[in-house]
């Protein structure tokens, strides 16, 4: 076993057994909670909007999961975004400095 792992239980929609796992301690947990809590809200909330029978609790977990997928997606290209954006910014900055830079 080993000793720089805690382990947790998930419980996940309306799954019968609790998803048991192993992770770091600290932070990794924390993650691993909230991202159940919110796999969990949104299945609730996908459930009881088709409570009328349309979607099966799998399908909800489906549901639930692409569009978690989607919006991890939506933040991988936020952040690639965000970095050539800072990267064109040092640049500018790199040249305003220069150009005040006194030269001997």
């Amino acid at each position: 076993m080993n000793d720089d792992k805690l382990k947790i239980t998930l419980r996940i929609a309306d799954l019968k057994r609790p998803l048991a796992l192993r992770v770091d301690y600290g932070a990794d947990e924390k993650y691993w909670r909230d991202a159940a809590d919110l796999f969990n809200k949104r299945w609730a909330f996908y459930r009881d909007k088709y409570k009328d029978g349309l979607m099966d609790s799998e399908s909800v977990m489906a549901m639930v999961a692409v569009e978690i997928a989607r919006l991890y997606c939506e933040m991988v290209q936020d952040r690639k975004t965000l970095l050539a954006d800072l990267k064109r910014l040092e640049v500018e900055a790199e040249k305003i400095l220069d150009e005040h830079t006194v030269k001997e």
